[in-house]
């Protein structure tokens, strides 16, 4: 961000020291020649005849003089070098005051960047809706909470070379063909395949993600994907090198896998990992990730799910236009995977044995041959069939449903626990979805079946039975966390977003007093380095209300603390009349 004033200092990194441009002229010409690269060039060509000049000199001058030529030569050498070296100090002074009107403020011992906006990279790979799905996520709740600049890429599809370009539609493939995926993903758990797979994806697609990273110049790196792990922390490593850097551009990995997770997700370097899980926790401390960099807060959702549902299921049941009775939805994904057709048809046909109706629900996402298949299909009289394409109200759908029927995916699962639904799995990539399973299954709010028939019988068992059904939806309720999005970005705002309040005022101070001229340097600035009036009077002001609303903190979070300690004392008074305040609060129902 170009500084709005030339009393601005530099916010940018560290820049190698360089003399202006007349300082580098009169140093070229103090010491004899033009210019360091001219100056090399012509030393190679010309060494063989300076060397023998000086030598025929030598020789044809008297002894004495040439002793006194010589010596007049070093005063005039150590003179030019004492010049020169005088220079390069009052350039490097004035260098570091002033680095150009291009560049912002530095605080020396702060994070000096305060004054551009921050920008965040996310990295995904589009195998599967989720993965984008979760990095939307992560940008909504970012800028809900942080003035950032948000951009989300997918660098193996967009510039990667084959066969790294063509990773989704084998993804797809792969999804239909189990056995291929369950063949990769077992394979590559294996520490040497493993290494010669990032190996390889390193020697074509480093320079690559080295570009992207150059490119958009984040301040902040988040990966969403398992894929975008080790080969991203290489390429921030490579850069800083090149920069001169000690340190890299902060890396955070927030893991999309619910159950279970492969080891390519980990890297121990990263300087944060977000897991939803305390099994994916144990799998991150298996691969060498330091227990103290890592958080548990849940999956990151859409912001449609942040919080719960203040609707009843009949109003929302209303607001879509259907019918009030008991309701099943079908789910595949975004992409409508996972046998779709064969599931909803016999979710369909089993929900005639329900008294007083039942409809279905189908969402068959971006698979358009399936919707069209089931909406040719002959429903009972009994059942309303409801098929439709990709929505993006699925929220609404999950409220008005009694029961929703999904493949394992990790998104879908916990959407489904934020709205207190009984989940029926159908099925699973082997390896990555897994361990979602065992979470449904262990959680006690779900089942899994892999024949059609059975999984719809089990479905209307449960619609059947209502104290069942409801024990089941207070079990996903448990297992909901629709906070988890907002407490992640909370999490990575406060490390790498903010600037502390104390920074700000610093800055500001200074600013003004080098703005006004009241701290002079030498001659101090000229009228056209100082502030214009209305510039000043604007950061007085905000240097004022930022004081303000400091103090204005302070004394909130004293006030909080007051009242909680009042609190406590009223506990603790009412616990007199029972064993403890917790004994009162638990026969209260709270």
């Amino acid at each position: 961000m170009a500084s709005p004033h030339p009393m601005v200092l530099s916010v940018c990194e560290h820049r190698p020291h360089r003399l202006p441009e007349p300082l580098q002229a009169r140093r070229h010409a103090a010491v004899g020649r033009s210019s360091p690269a001219s100056a090399s060039f012509d030393s190679k060509r010309g060494g063989i005849a300076l060397t023998a000049l000086a030598l025929s000199r030598f020789q044809s001058q008297p002894r004495k003089k040439s002793a006194r030529t010589a010596s007049e030569n070093e005063k005039d050498t150590r003179k030019v070098q004492k010049q020169w070296e005088t220079e390069e100090r009052q350039a490097e002074f004035w260098d570091h005051l002033f680095e150009g009107p291009e560049d912002a403020f530095r605080l020396a011992g702060e994070d000096p960047d305060i004054l551009r906006q921050k920008r965040v990279m996310i990295m995904i790979s589009d195998t599967g809706g989720g993965h984008r799905a979760s990095a939307m996520a992560l940008a909504d709740a970012l800028q809900e909470l942080y003035s950032v600049h948000i951009t989300i890429r997918d660098v193996w599809t967009e510039s990667c070379p084959w066969p790294f370009s063509t990773v989704v539609k084998q993804y797809m493939w792969m999804a239909k063909h189990t056995w291929s995926w369950r063949m990769l993903w077992y394979s590559s758990k294996f520490p040497v395949s493993r290494w010669i797979m990032q190996k390889f994806a390193n020697v074509l697609c480093k320079r690559v993600f080295m570009k992207a990273i150059q490119d958009d110049n984040p301040d902040l790196v988040i990966s969403v994907h398992p894929g975008t792990q080790h080969i991203v922390i290489k390429a921030l490593k490579k850069l800083a090198r090149r920069q001169g850097s000690r340190s890299r551009t902060p890396f955070v990995t927030v893991v999309t896998d619910l159950g279970s997770a492969h080891p390519m997700w980990f890297h121990p370097e990263a300087d944060r990992v977000f897991v939803p899980s305390d099994a994916v926790k144990s799998i991150a401390l298996k691969c060498h990730v330091r227990e103290s960099v890592i958080e548990e807060y849940g999956l990151p959702l859409r912001r449609a799910f942040w919080n719960a549902e203040p609707r009843t299921r009949q109003e929302v049941r209303q607001v879509l236009d259907i019918p009030e009775m008991k309701t099943v939805l079908v789910v595949g994904g975004g992409d409508g995977v996972g046998r779709l057709f064969q599931v909803a048809e016999a979710v369909g046909h089993q929900l005639k044995t329900l008294d007083g109706g039942a409809q279905l629900v189908v969402i068959c996402g971006k698979n358009e041959k399936v919707r069209k298949q089931l909406q040719a299909v002959s429903w009972p009289p009994t059942v309303h069939a409801h098929i439709l394409g990709f929505v993006k109200n699925m929220d609404e759908w999950m409220a008005a449903a009694d029961v929703i029927v999904t493949k394992a995916g990790p998104g879908t699962i916990a959407e489904a626990c934020t709205r207190n639904l009984p989940v029926m799995l159908s099925s699973y990539l082997p390896g990555q979805e897994q361990g979602n399973v065992g979470f449904v299954i262990e959680g006690g709010f779900g089942d899994f079946s892999t024949d059609p028939l059975v999984l719809a019988r089990t479905v209307v068992g449960w619609l059947q039975d209502e104290k069942a059904l409801q024990q089941m939806s207070n079990q996903a309720a448990a297992q909901g966390r629709p906070r988890a999005t907002l407490k992640i970005a909370q999490a990575i705002g406060q490390k790498w977003l903010t600037t502390r309040t104390s920074t700000m005022l610093s800055m500001l101070e200074k600013l003004l007093k080098a703005g006004s001229g009241s701290s002079r340097l030498d001659s101090g600035p000229d009228a056209s380095e100082r502030l214009p009036e209305h510039v000043g009077q604007q950061l007085s002001e905000a240097l004022r209300e930022l004081k303000q609303a400091q103090q204005d903190c302070l004394h909130s979070e004293a006030s909080l603390r007051d009242a909680k300690e009042r609190v406590r004392k009223a506990l603790a008074e009412a616990g007199q009349f029972r064993r403890s305040p917790q004994d009162l609060l638990s026969r209260s129902g709270v």
